[in-house]
Parts: C-alpha cells; sequence; structure tokens
C-alpha cells in the first residue's frame, strides 16, 4: 500500500468528521460517498475538507482503507452495502470497523468480508468527537492491527486490544459499563431526588462528599441529552454480550433500562445543556 492511503470515511456524522478532520491535518486524502446523506452529513462535508465521490460505488473503488464510523445498528448495513460493491471492482480496501459493536457482530462483520478477501480490523472509539484527536483513544483489535498502528499512530492516540478479533469490542463495552453505570446510578439518584423535591441540594452536597466521582460526572453528564438512545444501544449491545458468555449482566441491563426511561420521559428533548448542574435541572421536570 502506498505510504499515504486514501481513507474513506463512512460516514461524516460527529465523530467521523473529526476523525476525517485530524487525518486532512496530517495530509490524507479523505473520501466519502455523500449521495442520499443527511442535510446536516452534506454541510460536514462540505465543511470539513472531506472529497466527496458522491456514490458508495465509486467511494470503495478508490479508497486503500475505508472507516466505518456509523452507529451499532447501522454498522452491518453499511459493511454489507461494501461488499456489494466490493463485487463490481478489483479494488481490495482494508476495512475497518470503528462501531461500538457487540463481539459477536463484530465477528459477523469479520465474516462478511471473508468471500470477497477484504482485510478486516476491528475498533473502538472511546470518547467523545469532541476529544478527537487528542485525548479520545481508538482500540484496535484483529490480525492486522499492528498495519492500523504504524499508519496512524501519528495522528491518533491508539491502543493495542491484541489479536482476537472481537476484543476491541469487548474492551469498550466493558469500559462504558463503569462509566455509564456511574451515570445511570446518578439519573436515577436525581429522579428519586426530584420526587423527593431535594435535587439541589442532594447535588450540592454529591459534588462535596464525593468530588472525584463528581468531576467525573461533570464530562459525561451533558452529552446525554444529545446521546442517550447511542448508550441505550450500547448498554442493550452489553448486556447481550455478557447474557451470551453466560456472565453477569444485571448492571449492564439496569443501565440500558434507567436510560431508557429517562429517554422515554422527554425529559432531555431540546435540551442542551452546557454543564452537569444544567442536565440535573432536567429531572425537575419528572
Amino acid at each position: 500500500m502506498k505510504n499515504q492511503p486514501v481513507i474513506a470515511v463512512l460516514f461524516p456524522g460527529d465523530m467521523g468528521t473529526q476523525i476525517a478532520k485530524a487525518l486532512i491535518q496530517h495530509h490524507f486524502k479523505v473520501i466519502t460517498a455523500g449521495e442520499g446523506r443527511s442535510v446536516r452529513t452534506l454541510e460536514n462535508i462540505r465543511n470539513s475538507g472531506i472529497i466527496d465521490t458522491h456514490s458508495l460505488q465509486e467511494t470503495v473503488e478508490q479508497a486503500d482503507v475505508i472507516l466505518s464510523l456509523t452507529s451499532p445498528e447501522g454498522s452491518m448495513k453499511v459493511a454489507e452495502s461494501v461488499v456489494s460493491c466490493l463485487t463490481m471492482t478489483s479494488n481490495r480496501p482494508i476495512y475497518v470497523d470503528l462501531n461500538s459493536n457487540t463481539p459477536a457482530l463484530a465477528s459477523s462483520i469479520e465474516k462478511l468480508f471473508l468471500p470477497v478477501d477484504i482485510p478486516f480490523v476491528n475498533g473502538a472509539v472511546m470518547g467523545a468527537s469532541k476529544d478527537i484527536p487528542d485525548h479520545a483513544v481508538l482500540v484496535v483489535s484483529g490480525v492486522l492491527r499492528h498495519w492500523f498502528i504504524s499508519v496512524f499512530d501519528s495522528v491518533f492516540r491508539i491502543k493495542d486490544a491484541g489479536e482476537k478479533t472481537e476484543a476491541a469490542s469487548a474492551y469498550k463495552l466493558l469500559f462504558s459499563m463503569v462509566n455509564k453505570g456511574m451515570n445511570a446510578l446518578f439519573f436515577e439518584t436525581m429522579t428519586a431526588a426530584a420526587h423527593f423535591g431535594i435535587l439541589d441540594e442532594l447535588n450540592e452536597s454529591l459534588e462535596e462528599f464525593l468530588p472525584g466521582t463528581y468531576q467525573d460526572l461533570i464530562k459525561t453528564t451533558p452529552t446525554y441529552p444529545q446521546h442517550i438512545s447511542r448508550r441505550i444501544d450500547e448498554m442493550k449491545g452489553l448486556a447481550d454480550m455478557l447474557k451470551d458468555e453466560n456472565l453477569p449482566y444485571l448492571i449492564a441491563s439496569g443501565t440500558a433500562q434507567t436510560f431508557e426511561r429517562v429517554s422515554q420521559s422527554g425529559i432531555f428533548e431540546n435540551e442542551n445543556p452546557e454543564g452537569v448542574v444544567e442536565t440535573l435541572q432536567n429531572f425537575k421536570k419528572l
């Protein structure tokens, strides 16, 4: 492969756009398929320096590396669409899935590419899109992970999760259980505090007596109004993974249920809080 491979980003949502910008800053050519994408995605393409080839077929034919950056529920559909395009070209790009998939889904995607002789790297992103590239970490696994690390370690922070393909997915989900489980505990607590009319007082005491934990919550809590649906999917995926492996999954399942109840309550609709206190004020609507 050439020293500076052509990178296809599928697709430039918040995370994909930030990854694409970091690659462009390091002089990589970044392409994508804008055909059929949302107005917001098309704006991301125009404003970030990504080259729009318009069609997925053209993107697959030009790419040396394809980075899949979509939702976990959309990752298989993107992979299937790429496989369909590959039947009409001799180009054989490396496919890197950076979605928060379950290990089982990562294995299924890898198997999908075997008949068309496409190298596969499994991965996940630890951190928010705003943290790319300086603070977020790309976790990768599989036999080709060393290649990915050697090409992109000057652009991103990368963690090697080992040779087993599913390892990066398990790593991301298990890490998520800790920080998202803590948020679920906090949300459940604040739901009860709002019920008893002591939300502000309890919040002040948590900040005073659990300062370290509260600092962690400051980093994560304000992201939930915009991304709670994705958090639900991640925790459901984690519960499924643990259940399939005959491991305890009650906390993961409960975390997903707590997030679902908060989401269904509508307290975060049309909200864009700037901090943890502003986020928690929404629980007074319950």
